[in-house]
Parts: structure tokens; sequence; C-alpha cells
């Protein structure tokens, strides 16, 4: 599942010397290439804590978070869950909260293995009645996780990541094609939490998140970004980039892909899904 990645307050060879202005993207396509770049902002940030936190802005199958970076541990925030700002968290829950699990489960997940650690500490051996075959599983299982999460991370930084998209968009008119060949309105699903965006014939992009109101049926859609689109190619087909972070992929039946996520054309206007709601 690919990982669409803003990072801020970090430059692209991971060093905060001078101090970064601009924010740069990037994307990944596998979990371990995730979790290496996570590691490897959390050590600049242990190392450099004077400097601004590193932020990164993540999107992944239609789920948005932030992380923000502090002295090397990493803040998770889902701006669309009340419940889920700033919570502490490691890569690997991090990772699991952008793939949809709940924060119960990997705060759960989060205290096994440190009461997994502590059973294996010195002290714990004096007073655990665990046996000695089932310790010696916990420290295999332990160093076989730390011995695997080691050679990813050395191999990653051996052969430089990869800091540019796997895609490729190169910006540029179309031969009879032009951004009102795809204004409209499109939907991922009548649903909670659901996303809309709008395709304006002046070029620009709207996304908004559907959320339901007091009426029976209602929604109101709370704007979450308004960025212009450039025309493009994605390989041999026609491509729109909104700002510097939103790929988008027309389909030949008219649904376009989006951050792996498909969006079908509403035939109607914005207002027939609910009420938009101007929050930027």
């Amino acid at each position: 599942m690919p990982y669409q990645i803003r990072l801020s307050h970090i430059h692209p060879d991971y060093s905060v010397e001078p101090p970064p202005k601009d924010s740069w993207s990037a994307v990944v396509e596998e979990d371990e290439a995730l979790l290496v770049m996570m590691n490897r902002v959390a050590i600049v940030s242990s190392q450099n804590p004077s400097h601004e936190y590193p932020v990164m802005d993540v999107v992944t199958g239609g789920l948005r978070a932030t992380i923000t970076v502090i002295g090397g541990q990493l803040y998770y925030t889902d701006p669309n869950m009340p419940n889920r700002s700033n919570i502490k968290v490691v890569p690997d829950g991090a990772l699991k909260l952008l793939h949809g699990s709940s924060l119960e489960s990997v705060q759960q997940d989060e205290a096994a293995a440190l009461e997994a650690a502590a059973l294996l500490s010195p002290s714990a051996y004096r007073r655990s009645r665990i046996g000695p075959r089932l310790r010696g599983a916990l420290l295999v299982l332990l160093l076989a996780t730390f011995v695997s999460m080691m050679t990813i991370t050395w191999k990653e930084l051996s052969d430089r990541p990869r800091l540019v998209p796997a895609y490729e968009f190169v910006p540029g008119a179309i031969d009879g094609i032009g951004v009102r060949a795809y204004a409209g309105v499109y939907v991922e699903g009548i649903q909670e939490g659901g996303q809309v965006f709008e395709l304006t014939n002046d070029g620009q992009f709207n996304l908004y998140r559907m959320w339901r109101t007091a009426e029976p049926g209602g929604f109101s859609l709370r704007q979450v970004e308004s960025l212009p689109i450039r025309l493009g190619a994605h390989g041999e087909r026609p491509a729109l980039m909104a700002g510097d972070f939103f790929l988008l992929l027309p389909r030949r039946d008219g649904r376009i892909l989006m951050s792996g996520v498909l969006f079908y054309r509403h035939l109607g206007v914005l207002k027939d899904l609910g009420v938009p709601q101007d929050t930027l």
C-alpha cells in the first residue's frame, strides 16, 4: 500500500542544518520503508532537540494523519478523530493506526511488548515464575525482531532511500483534453467520514469529508483541502496533480483513483450530498 508523505522541518537527506524552510514530499510503497523513514526522523530529532520538531503528514488508503517527532518520540494525530490527538506511539503503532487498527488494540500491543521486555530483564528473572523455556522463546522472538529491523534499517541507510515518487507525473497540456473534461463531483461513498472532492472548471481541487447532521439522512461537508490542479500524464495516460500531494488518475469508466481510493462521479452538484462548510 503506497504512502504519500510530506515532511517539514527536516531536509531530504535527514539533516537539519541549515534550518529547513520548505517542506518536501515522498512516496514509499512498502510498510518497511515507512518504518525506516519514521526511525530516521526520530533519530535526527533525538540528536537535535533544540531544532523545530519534524512533522510527517501521511496519506494512505483514504486515511490522513500527522506524526510530530519530539525528542525522538512519535506523536500521532488523526485530524478527523478527536480521540487521536498527539497520541504517543512507536513506529509500528503508527503503522497499525494508518492501517485502520483501533487505538485500544495498538495500546494493548505496546503494553504487551513492554511487559514482555520487562519479563526478560535480570530483576524480572528473579521474581517471575515463568519457566526457562518460555523465557528463552520470548528472548528469541525479541532478538529476531530486533535483527530484522536492524537489517532493514541498515539496507535503507546503505542504499539511500528513494525520495521521489515511484510514479512519474509529467505536467503539461494534453492534446484535446483540458481540466474541464474532468470537472465535477466525485464521491468515495455516502457514509460518515466519507471523502468527496470537487474539480472546478477553473482548475481547483476541493476535498471534503462527510459528517452526519441532526436531520435524518443529512450530511454536512467539511472542507479539508483546497488546491490548484495541474494537468499532465502518468505514464501514457492523462493524470491530474492537486498541489504537490494528491495524484488523481482518471479511469475510462469515469471514476478517479486517488491515494488508493476509487471515487465515482456524482451526477449532480455538491449541495446534493450535504451543506459545504469552508473550514480552511
